[in-house]
């Protein structure tokens, strides 16, 4: 897992600034083995374009945050319907080795959909005047959508990255983006958004 990191970022924050939010890309989702994996002909997709857009967001100096769920065991019903997926403190939970990792990168684990569960994800981004997130993980239709939809309730623009999220189908998938945007989600192939980061002015 990777260590949490001092919030300040090093470059002086804008009231516009953008951070890349990759959520739960952990083994048991995106393993073809894990306890809970996503269909199986978009896991190399997701990594792939969840990675090309971690590489070019760090050497853009935008904050990336990692999320991760670490459900405990108690959490009965639950482990029950997702069959013991992301348990804290099982390999299962780990993220994926293929994930791209970022050094000083942070990272918030959670217990719930919604990232905006653990309070230091808030107090992260407020704290680098963040204005705007961009979405690349799983599941679409529920921890994307639960996380989408807390960041709006707080004001803040959302980008999904369409090629970078996953769920059970693509049916399922194109359904929740189709959601999403309806809620007021900004949807976006990846190659959309990097070619728009390449063009921006710093």
């Amino acid at each position: 897992m990777i260590p949490n990191a001092p919030a300040a970022i090093a470059s002086a924050p804008r009231s516009d600034s953008t951070a890349l939010l990759v959520l739960d890309l952990q083994v048991d989702f995106v393993e073809r083995g894990g306890r809970m994996p996503i269909a199986g002909d978009q896991i190399d997709q997701v990594l792939a374009a969840s990675n090309r857009v971690i590489k070019t967001a760090a050497a853009r100096d935008l904050p990336i945050v990692y999320i991760g769920n670490e459900y405990t065991r108690w959490d009965i019903p639950g482990n029950w319907f997702r069959r013991n997926a992301a348990r804290a403190g099982t390999p299962g939970a780990a993220l994926d080795p293929r994930l791209r990792k970022i050094a000083g990168a942070p990272y918030f684990p959670k217990h719930r959909g919604d990232a905006f569960s653990n309070p230091d994800l808030e107090r992260f981004l407020r704290s680098n005047h963040i204005g705007r997130i961009v979405l690349c993980g799983v599941y679409a239709g529920d921890c994307v959508a639960a996380t989408a939809r807390g960041a709006l309730s707080r004001g803040l623009t959302v980008v999904i990255l369409s090629d970078a999220v996953g769920a059970a189908s693509d049916s399922a998938r194109q359904s929740a983006l189709a959601n999403l945007s309806r809620t007021g989600a900004q949807i976006e192939t990846s190659d959309t958004f990097l070619t728009a980061l390449a063009a921006r002015r710093d």
